[in-house]
């Protein structure tokens, strides 16, 4: 940067040119900063979710990006009910560590719980996502925690009794009878979102998984991801030409796959997925983690299953973290 020049008057008279020392950039300063969300109404009862950020600005009041540092839940009468703090780390002018949440409503028929869902960054993992629920349970807010194993807890089943309904390639298990509520929950899997069945105990404020899915191998069952609902956001496609590679079921064999090109203007429609569905808690929090991810596309008029990052991203789904 050029330095600016001042002038000055010499003894004789003369003007002198002198030189003025350029501005010293401003250090950028953490600020507090509180934004609040809600009221949100949870099975009759009202409640505010308070998040304390950090927010790192230049000198000019420049936004250079926020980090959550607490976490309040409180009720109609402003009393916390709930409290967490988050880590963060800034320097160099920006977050080297940072938390972003925000929450909705998981409503059902039959009852209604705070879903807050949590992102980091840099992500650890594509699925940067975690999720704490709260729900009442005997008058007071509390967490469901993850998804229990289907048939774990026996209020989730009649009796504790499961039943097996055969599916194509395999048998799908479910419980015989249920209070809880069937719903789907929409979880992050690192390329799409997958709506994931799951059933809700209102009253005792638990939950647990929907389904699990096996396929039969060599006269024994192994499980096997279940055909899931999905949401999709693909980013614009290049204007070169891609490739994918469809194949007819959920198991790769390159007699029977296709190679479809998929052109700028091709008609891409995303129908559904089957993966293997693991809640992994950690504290009150938990997350939603997926493998052996099939899609199934529609691609000018071409079906079948796309597997793997490849496939993905020539579909315009390339991993990436929780947006």
């Amino acid at each position: 940067m050029l330095a600016s020049l001042a002038l000055r008057t010499s003894s004789t008279g003369r003007a002198l040119a002198q030189e003025t020392p350029p501005a010293t950039p401003a250090v950028p300063q953490l600020v507090d900063t509180e934004q609040r969300l809600g009221p949100f109404s949870v099975s009759g009862q009202s409640f505010t979710v308070k998040l304390r950020k950090k927010r790192l600005v230049a000198g000019n009041q420049v936004n250079l990006g926020e980090a959550l540092a607490s976490l309040e839940v409180d009720d109609a009468a402003g009393n916390a009910v709930y409290q967490e703090t988050f880590p963060y780390e800034a320097g160099d002018g920006r977050f080297a560590r940072s938390t972003s949440a925000s929450a909705r409503l998981l409503s059902g028929y039959r009852g209604t719980a705070l879903a807050i869902r949590f992102a980091e960054q840099p992500a650890s993992t594509p699925a940067n996502e975690s999720w704490l629920v709260l729900g009442l349970a005997n008058g007071k807010l509390a967490s469901f925690g993850a998804p229990l194993p289907l048939g774990q807890d026996p209020g989730m089943a009649q009796g504790g009794v499961l039943t097996g309904v055969m599916v194509r390639g395999g048998i799908g298990v479910q419980s015989l009878a249920s209070t809880a509520e069937a719903m789907e929950f929409r979880v992050w899997s690192g390329n799409f979102y997958v709506l994931v069945p799951v059933h809700v105990d209102w009253t005792s404020g638990k939950w647990s998984e929907g389904e699990q899915c096996f396929e039969l191998f060599e006269g024994n069952l192994r499980p096997k991801g279940c055909n899931l609902h999905v949401e999709v956001s693909p980013q614009p496609r290049e204007s070169d030409v891609t490739y994918a590679q469809l194949n007819a079921t959920t198991e790769e064999n390159r007699y029977t796959a296709q190679q479809v090109a998929i052109r700028p203007d091709s008609k891409v429609e995303f129908l559904q997925t089957r993966a293997l569905v693991k809640w992994t808690p950690s504290g009150t929090h938990f997350a939603g983690d997926f493998s052996d991810v099939w899609l199934q596309v529609r691609v000018d008029g071409k079906q079948g299953w796309a597997h793997g990052e490849q496939d993905f991203a020539a579909l315009g789904l390339p991993l990436r973290g929780a947006p």
